[in-house]
């Protein structure tokens, strides 16, 4: 999943010449402030994640968090609105996952889905390149799923940042990827923060003519990612959609939802009765116009 791009150094503002005379105004290059932004992806199966983020010589105390996001949930915010800098050249990285009390409850119906108090994974990374590289927009940062008591954590994949940090072996792994194992105990005491708020991940069933269809079955899954490194992207063994974390049925007028954190999710429709076009969507939500079409069987 590759999320990134560059943002452009320079744009050219062009004043009226006014035939380029005396006193006329010359063309001028602008260079205005950067701002870019952050992208967090939690693509565990089942263990919630907090992420901070830093500019690098910032006050220790100084890390921003992101809400604590489920499994399969992207925050996304400039990094302006979050550290107070644009762009900032390198960053201070903190990661914490925590695992869910209720963990026999489907993710969706645990009601606050509420995870233990101390983190299970804590670690923190230090000068990590951003824009004294390239900027990007989005600098993307992505936890894998990994096995319990560990976690691994991709930055800015597939971007010169990415490449920067695979050349200088800063990461002595095949994935060039951050890897925490265990906790360090300056974090260890560490309460998660409060939930990412939630969105709509949402449409309607309609027959051919337009007609809603109440009583259809709807289900949602999240999101998993062991690591990204298929040279083929329509063949991807390493990532995936897990079981269904809620379901729902269509009402009178054909309508469904579902709150969730923004993320990537897979929405599948079931019935005895009728098939479907399409009968699986993969979304990025907030999303409220999915529309599928039932034929009857």
């Amino acid at each position: 999943m590759r999320l990134t791009r560059s943002l452009p150094l320079l744009w050219l503002a062009i004043a009226s010449c006014g035939g380029c005379g005396a006193g006329s105004v010359s063309p001028s290059i602008i260079n205005p402030d950067l701002e870019t932004s952050l992208a967090f992806t939690n693509f565990s199966t089942q263990y919630y994640a907090a992420f901070g983020v830093r500019e690098s010589g910032d006050n220790p105390d100084a890390f921003a968090m992101t809400p604590l996001l489920a499994p399969g949930a992207t925050f996304r915010q400039r990094f302006l609105d979050m550290i107070g800098t644009g762009c900032p050249a390198d960053l201070d990285l903190k990661l914490l996952l925590y695992r869910r009390i209720n963990d026999d409850v489907p993710i969706g119906l645990d009601e606050g889905e509420a995870v233990e108090n101390m983190p299970i994974v804590a670690g923190e990374i230090f000068n990590v390149p951003a824009c004294s590289v390239q900027p990007l927009e989005p600098f993307t940062l992505v936890n894998w799923e990994a096995p319990e008591g560990t976690a691994r954590i991709k930055i800015a994949q597939g971007t010169p940042v990415d490449e920067f940090i695979t050349a200088s072996g800063i990461f002595d792994n095949i994935d060039a990827a951050w890897e925490i194992d265990g906790i360090d105990p300056t974090l260890a005491d560490l309460p998660p923060p409060a939930a990412a708020e939630l969105a709509d991940v949402a449409g309607k069933v309609v027959l051919a003519d337009g007609s809603a269809l109440e009583g259809i079955g709807v289900l949602i899954s999240t999101r998993f990612r062991h690591r990204l490194n298929d040279v083929d992207p329509r063949n991807d063994p390493d990532a995936g959609f897990g079981d269904p974390i809620d379901f729902t049925e269509t009402d009178e007028t054909g309508s469904f939802g579902f709150l969730r954190p923004p993320g990537a999710y897979r929405v599948e429709f079931f019935s005895d009765d009728f098939s479907f076009r399409p009968a699986i969507i993969d979304v990025e939500s907030p999303l409220s116009v999915i529309l599928t079409v039932a034929e009857p069987l």
